[in-house]
């Protein structure tokens, strides 16, 4: 038997994943920026620390942002998962009580 194809959300859809990727995001923006202009700042002029600074910036976001996806996408599916385990236990416990109530009928 075939499990019916269940609707997909997306972790832009779920309220606390897009919070968490925002969060991760501008986390990940400023740890970027922070590290590298202050990894420039010793041996390049001001400009050259700031285009730096924010390369860092650019490359701190993109890494959290894929960071914070994949640890989403996984968390939902556990979610996911563990949701329909409990909705079998239950349909198995009340298919299990219909087949006592019969016999004992």
């Amino acid at each position: 038997m075939t499990e019916p194809q269940l609707p997909l959300v997306a972790p832009a859809d779920d309220p606390r994943a897009a919070a968490g990727i925002a969060r991760a995001k501008a986390l990940g923006g400023l740890a970027g920026f922070a590290l590298a202009g202050l990894a420039a700042l010793a041996h390049e002029p001001l400009f050259g620390v700031c285009e730096r600074a924010l390369a860092g910036g650019i490359v701190g976001f993109m890494l959290g942002w894929v960071v914070a996806l994949t640890v989403w996408r996984r968390i939902m599916r556990a979610e996911t998962r563990q949701a329909i385990d409990v909705l079998r236990e239950r349909a198995e416990e009340l298919e299990r009580t219909s087949t006592a109530d019969t016999l004992v009928s």
